[in-house]
């Protein structure tokens, strides 16, 4: 399980001509081991030897991309009947397929560039995403913690790490927590074409977002029951310990009132953090209900997946790089009846056996960002008018997007 501004991170490949001594190396010391030599002394591993260990191990992530493609990617799936010359056009083709009697239901699979326009900081752009911008001396850790964190920035957002020292993680997040407690972002022009293909086509089957913004909670024609938070939300709080959720008003005013600002712009934030302590185990444990680094997946993620993929007529791919496992799975997990569609700024998947250009048999590639491709299509499902009913709750860069298409459609129909 992973987190970002939006949850996803990549990967990293394991050489191939690694040494036998080395991958001897890898089994006696995996990472979660290494972790624990570095914090808690165990292993018998001086810090140094540790540290050594873990920067060998991490240089050497096993990428499991090879393997899957193997196993799963269909070299002649069956041709869907709705589509035996290939698959449609976008946005015109895969508009009258989701009208037609062929397609029955839609499943969405959303990363973080459904929620780009929101102004949501980026966690992985390089030299401008928070990963790369962290100082870690401004985080409440020991030396060695700041070291690691600033060696592997992800561990600020790892379960080990929060468990024994959860202050970086909420020192990390403060902002984030606040900024969406408070609203300060809005659901994007993706969003509402989501929460359209519930409310006025019908055949929304599930939306799974990888996003832990809630920003989806705002569509509110889209059931609560038909979002799948695949890495969690900002918009509870549990304890990480025990289990127990906590009143949400409550934590963020804990946040607000013991977590110190590392960005600088809270001029009354506390100097120093203090833990959050969950009143049910007494553990300094409480923090949103997003997946950490090595935390385990909900179990909706598994539930509902085995319910809604088998019957899947339609799989949109929206804003997401497809590198992390299991929500990518879902790319092979559909029939191969199933059309797929890409919703991106780049293609994305092949590893995982999506095809684009003339050998795409079922793979559609919508090229653009997700805000852009999904006016388009709501353009050709004649969707315009019902988007610019809730222009004014939109994002500045979605409601500059809608009002200039509106604009070129009354010009069109003038002349």
């Amino acid at each position: 399980a992973t987190n970002s501004n939006n949850g996803e991170h990549s990967q990293q490949s394991q050489s191939d001509d690694s040494s036998d001594d080395e991958e001897e190396e890898d089994e006696s010391f995996p990472p979660a081991a290494i972790i624990a030599s570095l914090l808690h002394g165990e292993l018998g591993l001086t810090p140094d030897e540790a540290m050594r260990a873990y920067l060998a191990r991490h240089e050497t992530t096993f990428d499991p991309s090879d393997a899957v493609r193997q196993r799963f990617a269909t070299t002649s799936p069956e041709l869907p009947p709705s589509f035996p010359d290939g698959p449609p056009s976008f946005p015109r083709g895969v508009a009258d397929f989701l009208k037609s009697p062929e397609c029955r239901s839609v499943v969405v699979l959303a990363g973080a560039g459904m929620s780009v326009s929101s102004g949501i900081p980026d966690f992985r752009s390089a030299g401008v995403g928070l990963y790369d911008t962290l100082r870690p001396e401004l985080l409440t850790a020991s030396e060695l913690e700041r070291a690691l964190i600033e060696d592997d920035p992800t561990l600020a957002l790892d379960k080990v790490m929060f468990l024994q020292n959860p202050l970086p993680m909420l020192e990390l997040k403060r902002s984030f927590i606040l900024g969406t407690y408070e609203k300060q972002w809005k659901a994007t022009l993706a969003h509402r074409v989501v929460e359209l293909l519930h409310s006025k086509l019908g055949k929304l089957t599930r939306l799974y977002t990888q996003n832990i913004d809630g920003l989806e909670a705002q569509c509110t024609d889209l059931p609560r029951e038909m979002v799948v938070n695949v890495h969690g939300s900002m918009g509870a709080a549990a304890c990480e310990h025990c289990g127990s959720m906590v009143d949400f008003d409550e934590f963020c005013e804990g946040v607000r009132s013991n977590v110190k600002d590392i960005s600088g712009e809270d001029a009354e934030a506390p100097r120093e953090s203090s833990p959050i302590v969950c009143e049910a185990c007494g553990g300094p444990y409480v923090k949103p209900t997003i997946v950490l680094f090595r935390g385990s997946m909900p179990r909706e993620f598994h539930v509902k997946t085995a319910l809604d993929l088998p019957g899947c007529d339609l799989l949109i791919v929206m804003g997401t790089s497809l590198t992390v496992a299991p929500a990518n799975g879902l790319v092979y997990r559909v029939p191969p009846t199933a059309l797929r569609m890409v919703m991106n700024d780049e293609r994305v998947g092949r590893r995982l056996g999506l095809e684009y250009g003339e050998d795409s048999i079922r793979d559609v590639f919508a090229h653009g960002h997700s805000d852009e491709t999904c006016l388009d299509l709501a353009e050709e499902m004649d969707w315009l008018d019902d988007l610019a009913l809730i222009v004014d709750e939109l994002p500045e860069g979605s409601a500059r997007l809608l009002r200039e298409r509106l604009a070129r459609r009354q010009l069109q129909e003038d002349e």
